[in-house]
């Protein structure tokens, strides 16, 4: 768990730094940072709870383990706040709109930022797996389709997906 949250927040952190090199679109988790710093919560609990069971657990380690995790707590609370009022403004400066079209429905759920508003379709959210499935194939590709080109993409897949289930 603790090395799924570095690997992607070292991946968040990065789409941040380099902003000007996604052509299509950003996934945007407000989750991902505040989860690395509570992480070793679970490390700590593990530890208390295998001490309990195995052995003698020490008072000290025990006090020591609940006062560092609510200082990690705080902080991941407070940061998840901060993400929360600054990161959604920042990711708009720089030219990105938000889809929520595009998401998953999950309740934590990467945003998605989208580089041209008119990506954000009307129904992409009926195919939203294939839409960015296919912005990242263009990108791979090295393409920079026009925006029509992305708006006929995006209709053809709903087509298909109608098609496939009506």
């Amino acid at each position: 768990m603790t090395a799924g949250y570095a690997f992607f927040s070292a991946e968040f952190l990065h789409q941040l730094s380099s902003l000007d090199a996604q052509a299509f679109y950003l996934r945007v988790s407000m989750m991902v940072i505040p989860g690395l710093i509570a992480a070793p919560i679970f490390l700590m609990s593990i530890y208390i709870m295998l001490r309990r069971h195995f052995g003698r657990l020490p008072e000290q380690h025990f006090a020591l383990w609940v006062k560092v995790s609510l200082v990690l707590l705080a902080g991941a609370f407070v940061l998840r706040i901060v993400l929360g009022f600054w990161l959604p403004g920042y990711v708009a400066a720089n030219g990105f709109t938000h889809c929520s079209k595009l998401e998953n429905p999950s309740p934590f759920a990467s945003q998605v930022w989208v580089r041209q508003p008119e990506y954000c379709h009307e129904l992409s959210y009926l195919v939203n797996g294939e839409v960015l499935d296919w912005f990242d194939e263009q990108e791979v590709a090295g393409k920079r389709p026009s925006v029509d080109e992305v708006t006929a993409q995006i209709e053809l897949l709903i087509a298909q997906y109608k098609q496939r289930y009506q």
